[in-house]
């Protein structure tokens, strides 16, 4: 009896598990999810697994073929994350060092990276780091579109930067998400080019609004 129930909290462990890794997706952002540089089988808004053939098919239709990839050398993701991390923080510090006369300092760990920026002050905790989106809604027609990732050939990085707190830290006020409109490669194909690339919302930083007196 003993070992009987050995074996069924065993079980009822390893569908937690199985559960907990299927339904975690990369950075949940408000309008983008997943992560092609984490996530291999996202789940897409209706349930079913990235359509990984419709983008090797759109690829080829670009003529990006494997061999023509390796012959472009395209640059490692990994090196394009770090100088989109660079100059990200590179530019928050710069903002900051013009209307505050100081430079925020960013975290030397690799992943997520702390800002205290707000507008170009220091008034609203946020924390930034790069994506590679699966999914996203569009801007122009509010349905989901999957957004095309294709390791190494193809990947649209961005950087996003959240809010972290919900009040201003030196003046009355709340801290408002905002938001800048990224050009996708999406399927199916979107409206804004004939390349088929559609605009998805991605987090850009915290506003400061001071409440009134």
């Amino acid at each position: 009896m003993e070992q009987c129930l050995k074996c069924f909290m065993i079980f009822i462990c390893l569908i937690t598990m199985a559960t907990s890794t299927t339904s975690e997706c990369g950075p949940r952002l408000k309008y983008a999810w997943g992560d092609a540089l984490q996530d291999t089988d996202c789940a897409g808004p209706d349930g079913t697994p990235y359509p990984r053939h419709l983008v090797n098919r759109v690829l080829k239709s670009w003529g990006q073929s494997s061999r023509q990839a390796r012959v472009a050398k395209t640059l490692d993701p990994e090196l394009m994350r770090r100088a989109l991390l660079e100059a990200h923080g590179g530019y928050s510090e710069g903002t900051m060092k013009i209307q505050s006369n100081r430079t925020a300092r960013a975290s030397n760990l690799p992943g997520i990276a702390p800002n205290n920026g707000c507008g170009g002050t220091r008034l609203c905790k946020t924390r930034y780091n790069t994506t590679a989106p699966m999914y996203g809604v569009s801007l122009t027609s509010g349905q989901p579109v999957t957004i095309v990732q294709k390791f190494p050939d193809l990947l649209q990085q961005v950087v996003f930067e959240v809010c972290e707190s919900s009040e201003c830290s030196m003046v009355r006020g709340s801290c408002t998400q905002t938001y800048v409109p990224y050009l996708f490669l999406v399927l199916p194909l979107g409206p804004v080019t004939l390349t088929g690339q559609d605009y998805v919302l991605v987090e850009s930083g915290c506003v400061c609004r001071p409440d009134p007196l």
